[in-house]
This record gives C-alpha cells, sequence and structure tokens, in this order.
C-alpha cells in the first residue's frame, strides 16, 4: 500500500508541472523605459492567494506573467488522490510579509505560505494503515483477511486504506508547513504579474523546498 501511497502524491505533483501551460509574452515589458508602473505590486499577490483560496482560477491565472494556467482546475483520477488534492486546496493561507520592493518594471514581495506537507501526509497515513491492519489481522477470522495465496485481501487493504486516509485527514493541522518565499513580479500589460519559480511551484503543491 506505500506505492499507493506515493502514486497520489505524485499525481499531485504533477499536476502542477505537467498541466501548466506557459504563455509569456514579454514585447509590452520592455516597449519603452519611460513607463511609470502603477498600483501596488502586493495587491497582485493578495489577490492571487485569495483566489486560489476561493478556487476562483481564471482570476489567479490572470495574476501570472509566465504561466496560462498552473492544472490547478484539474481533478486526480482516483478518489483517494480527490481527498488529498481537496484537503491540500483547503489548507492554504498566506500572510505578506512587509511592504513590496519596486525598482523599476521589477518587483519583489516576500510571503508566508501555508499548505498541506504531502509527505507528512503520506506517513501520517501510513502509521495510520499499519495500525489499523494489525487491529483487523486480530479481530477477524482468516477467510476475511487473507486470498488464495496468502496475501491480504483486496477488499481488506481497500478497507484499511479508506479508514487510514480519511483518519488522517480529519484535523490537518499538523500536517501543514509554511514556507517563506520571495515573489518576483514584473509590470506588464499596464499591470503587476507574478513570476513563478521552483520555491512557489514546490510550496503550492505540498512539498518540500
Amino acid at each position: 500500500m506505500s506505492g499507493r501511497i506515493r502514486l497520489f502524491w505524485l499525481i499531485l505533483a504533477v499536476l502542477f508541472a505537467a498541466a501548466a501551460g506557459f504563455a509569456c509574452f514579454y514585447a509590452g515589458l520592455f516597449g519603452s523605459i519611460l513607463i511609470r508602473p502603477d498600483g501596488d505590486p502586493a495587491e497582485t499577490v493578495s489577490r492571487f492567494f485569495t483566489s486560489l483560496q476561493n478556487r476562483d482560477y481564471e482570476t489567479a491565472y490572470a495574476c501570472l506573467s509566465d504561466y496560462a494556467t498552473l492544472g490547478l482546475e484539474k481533478e486526480p483520477e482516483t478518489a483517494e488522490a480527490k481527498r488529498v488534492y481537496d484537503a491540500l486546496r483547503s489548507s492554504y493561507g498566506f500572510t505578506l510579509d512587509g511592504e513590496s520592493t519596486v525598482n523599476g518594471l521589477e518587483a519583489s514581495q516576500r510571503v508566508t505560505l501555508r499548505a498541506l506537507n504531502l509527505r507528512q501526509t503520506e506517513n501520517a497515513i501510513q502509521q495510520r494503515v499499519n495500525g489499523i491492519l494489525e487491529e483487523k489481522v486480530a479481530a477477524l477470522p482468516a477467510s476475511e483477511i487473507y486470498d488464495g495465496n496468502g496475501g491480504y485481501l483486496t477488499s481488506l487493504t481497500d478497507a484499511v486504506y479508506a479508514d487510514a486516509l480519511e483518519q488522517a485527514l480529519q484535523n490537518t493541522d499538523g500536517l501543514c508547513t509554511e514556507t517563506s518565499v520571495e515573489i518576483r513580479l514584473k509590470y506588464t500589460d499596464g499591470a503587476w504579474k507574478m513570476v513563478m519559480d521552483r520555491t512557489l511551484m514546490n510550496a503550492l503543491v505540498g512539498g518540500e523546498n
């Protein structure tokens, strides 16, 4: 069952990387050195994360300069992966750390992002799988545990996994981590747009940086 856990973790991780489509157009960015940026870059950053929390992906993607999509709107195929993915999206939280810094047509804003850590979630599920399986083996007759080859029945492992998953996700506070990210922005097409990088992407998919 450990392979099964890793499977949905990989599914979640590739949602962003595989589905992301580059849609970057810099022609307007360097059109004139006389452009005077309007607006606060922090407003773009705040709008992006607030939109993610509300699952308003169209608005969130409009805040990006280099991606047309992050694949957030795509659902994993298995019920287990969907359950974890939903917990990940529900766990998002953010804090703007200080004010944004502007240098010409570029800016930066430091943010602390809170999200479900999928590796910790994997470990929590596996621990519960082992405990629940031991209880089942001790309580059930052999005919409800083993198949003809001496392995565990699929019906048993499915039930154990479902119980472990539900238990682990009942309270995810201890499974969330906070990541400090310095977000870069560029002024293009008359607005501040965020530039995605590996640190931010990993944080969004519940990975470790």
